[in-house]
């Protein structure tokens, strides 16, 4: 990072570089405020917090999210081809405000390095660009799918200490279909909020079920136990530990004595080449264009590192990995059936051989 900070949704983020992108065909798009943008048709341009398309894609009197609020276009027009410029690395989720609008970096996607295949990830973030969640639970839960009663539920969650900048996150997977039904990530609750937080949603979910017809909803919990996982597990012990979130069955390593999962040299590569190989085989669905951003931004850091780019966060992925941990643990007691490799009972030369063939290196802090 070279010292200088943008604005963005997130506050003040740090960024790499900026860098001459050549000459190309320009857009300027004015608003009824008279601010005005220039870009190339393709950069992207956020119509709300969450969703972006393509400069080209808007016309007149379409809205734009800006700084203050959604505004009007009351003007596009062609501006030639000139030397554009471009902002890489921004930290936070690549996403920062131009004369007041919100963009998209589209330059960081497709690094050599990256945990998913540089296709798949485009792919995947063109996907998502028009996908919205359907509802809100709890005020920021965001759900993707409604709920089924039959299918069984893993809750993965990523602690933070609560503070700017540092996220907490919560990703729900319905299992044996592997599809992402909802998410919560925020920088505004200290652990013992964050606790709460997983009672509301394992609580709803519960009576959810409960309603559409199977008195016996299966919801099971996991978390990460390194690091802020402390201050987690400290405050739900305050609540009266595990039977306080009393909707959810909490899924724990086995051995370990403390709650959930530790991420170690075996277990966190295990993992994070199973995410690999579900998204590159289509057996996962995401729904979360902000976890498709995180999954591009996913990549070795240094050679012994592998975790967010530059300053960006993995804390949505780092929740989806803890499903993936828990499942890999307990799919066969659960019954959580998916045709996918269980590094945990490869045989330890078999175990080697396969992750060394991997192209990529993990950060095992």
């Amino acid at each position: 990072m070279n010292g200088y900070k943008i604005w963005t949704p997130y506050g003040w983020q740090p960024f790499d570089k900026v860098v001459k992108k050549g000459v190309k065909k320009t857009l300027k798009i004015t608003l009824n405020n008279g601010h005005t943008l220039c870009c190339t048709p393709d950069h992207m341009i956020y119509e709300s917090l969450f969703h972006a398309k393509k400069a080209c894609e808007y016309k007149i009197g379409d809205t734009i999210f800006t700084e203050v609020n959604n505004l009007p276009i009351v003007k596009i027009e062609d501006c030639g081809e000139q030397e554009v410029f471009d902002i890489l690395e921004v930290g936070g989720h690549n996403v920062f405000y131009a004369n007041d609008v919100l963009v998209h970096n589209c330059e960081f996607i497709g690094q050599s390095n990256s945990l998913i295949d540089t296709n798949i990830i485009r792919q995947l973030l063109l996907d998502l660009e028009n996908v919205s969640y359907k509802f809100v639970v709890d005020g920021d839960i965001r759900f993707y799918k409604d709920l089924e009663p039959w299918k069984k539920y893993i809750i993965g969650v990523d602690t933070s200490m609560g503070v700017d900048g540092d996220f907490a996150a919560i990703q729900v997977f319905s299992f044996p279909d592997m599809v992402q039904i909802a998410e919560w990530q925020s920088d505004k609750l200290n652990q013992n909020l964050q606790v709460e937080k997983v009672k509301s949603l394992t609580d709803w979910m519960y009576a959810e079920i409960k309603e559409k017809g199977n008195p016996h909803p299966e919801i099971y919990w996991t978390m990460e136990n390194n690091g802020s996982g402390e201050g987690f597990i400290c405050a739900l012990r305050e609540k009266g530990d595990t039977h306080y979130i009393k909707r959810g069955t909490i899924i724990t390593e086995k051995g370990n004595k403390r709650i959930g999962f530790t991420t170690t040299r075996s277990t966190k590569p295990a993992a994070c080449s199973q995410l690999k190989i579900l998204i590159e085989t289509n057996k996962i669905k995401i729904n979360s264009r902000m976890l498709a951003v995180q999954l591009s931004n996913f990549s070795a850091k240094s050679a012994i590192s592998y975790s967010a780019n530059g300053e960006g966060h993995d804390d949505l992925v780092m929740a989806t990995i803890m499903v993936i941990m828990a499942y890999l643990q307990e799919k066969n007691r659960l019954d959580l059936n998916m045709e996918i490799i269980n590094y945990q009972t490869l045989d330890k030369e078999t175990k080697m051989e396969t992750i060394e063939s991997m192209p990529f290196i993990f950060d095992m802090r």
